[in-house]
């Protein structure tokens, strides 16, 4: 009769055996699924889609996931005035906190800590001072145009596009808008679509 002890040797020992490998056996595998799944591997024939790959281009028309489809080209500066609106509405925290550090970060080289052209680099005469946010015509620019030369860039400033993402770009030009003494907390509606493309640079 088997007791408590005979149990544990035996399994013990059936355990063991299933370790033991070779060419001809590989030994016994308890749970395949862990080793062999069922999903086909990238780049591996596929016999469910027609043409056998397992690889498949996204639908047609589909945008990546975060990514924000700009509707207007590098020469729309006119039209962005009226077609582009911020669409988001952020808190008073998310600008004086968020937005300020990406502009500093991004902007205040150039354009100075308080918006009036006076940065690091026209101090070093690196670049000649580009115009302050405080004086027109940058005191009245429409949203649009704002996000366009960010997007795109203007005269001497290169695009922002690659350094700053969609809701990244709104940010930063929100808390510009508090360096004018203005209240950006108010969110606008946005007759540009909300979602971001691999074309935004």
């Amino acid at each position: 009769m088997l007791n408590k002890y005979h149990i544990i040797l035996l399994v013990l020992v059936f355990g063991l055996t299933a370790c033991i490998r070779s060419e001809k056996k590989p030994g016994r595998e308890y749970m395949p699924d862990m080793a062999e799944h069922i999903a086909y591997e990238a780049g591996s024939p596929n016999p469910i889609f027609k043409d056998g790959k397992t690889d498949q281009l996204p639908p047609e028309g589909s945008v990546a996931r975060g990514k924000y489809i700009y509707p207007l080209s590098d020469s729309d500066y006119e039209k962005s005035a009226t077609l582009i609106t911020n669409p988001f509405n952020f808190s008073k925290e998310e600008i004086s906190g968020e937005g300020k550090h990406l502009y500093t970060i991004n902007c205040a080289i150039c354009h100075g800590d308080k918006g009036d052209g006076q940065g690091h680099l026209p101090e070093i005469n690196k670049f000649p001072p580009p115009p302050s946010y405080l004086n027109e015509p940058l005191l009245s620019l429409p949203d649009g145009k704002r996000y366009h030369t960010v997007m795109y860039g203007k005269g001497m400033m290169g695009s922002y596009a690659s350094q700053l993402d969609h809701r990244e770009r709104w940010l930063v030009l929100s808390y510009v808008k508090t360096l004018q003494g203005k209240d950006a907390s108010a969110a606008t509606t946005a007759s540009a679509p909300a979602t971001d493309s691999t074309k935004t640079k």
